[in-house]
């Protein structure tokens, strides 16, 4: 069983501010995408930090607010009930913090999370329907920092990828985002492949927490190794480096950074171009 269905093993792993490696991506034994991964580790999943061990109240006074709250009357009443609907389903998992709760609700391990929420939600095996403000719900806690799901459920499971580039470049980091959207279009990148490389420049956000500033090598070189284990459908290819690219031109990685990055057929195997 895996960490993320077995409440127990959650509450082990969980003291604050402690790391815990891996995102279930392996790492080839040898050759250079080893290499590559000794020489830039990819920062430490942690169970712990500030936005996870807020309370309820907490949550939802800022993420009713701006800059989460939307400009739309419509839109922005099917958030509040997605945020609503899932806060109180985390509420209802054990654990200290809402990460604790969402690890220990099984969700990444479901073939899809909104069934347990739905099912939850209605009160009884088999549920009456996901409700369409869930998903929102979900995305919101995420760009907020609150919960970082696994990389590997990330890219693997399409709906949590809808909306989350957009919706961390209003809420999380707009201007490094607009700087990347304004490469893509000085380069002549095509409108999907450029959305494909901002929609994982915001994976590896949504997993890792931080900025664009604080992505590095090895998350990027992670993130790699995990699409090509779950197969991620992108636009532009599963081993497309782009958004690596990208990152590489705004200036924030170490001079011994590899100036071009791509991946071997087999599994998860990253290296220099």
């Amino acid at each position: 069983m895996t960490i993320a269905g077995n409440p127990a093993a959650v509450a082990a792993a969980a003291g604050r501010g402690t790391a815990r490696a891996g995102t279930g991506a392996v790492r080839p034994a040898g050759g250079p995408g080893a290499e590559l991964a000794a020489q830039f580790p990819a920062r430490p999943v942690i169970w712990s930090w500030p936005q996870t061990r807020v309370s309820r109240h907490e949550i939802l006074a800022r993420l009713l607010a701006a800059p989460f709250a939307l400009g739309n009357a419509l839109s922005q009443q099917t958030r509040r009930q997605g945020l609503l609907t899932v806060v109180s389903w985390l509420e209802s998992q054990p654990g200290d913090t809402w990460q604790e709760r969402w690890a220990a609700s099984g969700a990444e391990a479901a073939p899809d999370w909104r069934d347990l929420a739905a099912c939850w939600r209605s009160g009884r095996a088999g549920g009456t329907g996901r409700p369409a403000h869930i998903g929102p719900g979900l995305l919101v806690l995420i760009c907020a920092d609150v919960i970082r799901p696994g990389l590997a459920w990330l890219s693997g499971f399409a709906p949590a990828r809808r909306g989350l580039a957009e919706e961390m470049a209003r809420t999380r980091d707009s201007a490094a985002f607009a700087e990347l959207a304004g490469m893509c279009q000085r380069n002549a990148v095509g409108a999907q492949t450029g959305q494909t490389a901002l929609i994982r420049v915001a994976l590896i956000m949504a997993a890792k927490g931080g900025t664009v500033a604080d992505i590095t090598v090895g998350d990027c070189l992670e993130l790699l190794d995990v699409a090509d284990q779950v197969a991620a459908r992108l636009h532009g290819g599963t081993h497309s480096p782009l958004f690596y690219q990208l990152l590489l031109d705004m200036g924030g990685f170490p001079g011994d950074a590899p100036a071009a990055m791509r991946v071997f057929s087999g599994r998860g195997q990253p290296t220099c171009a």
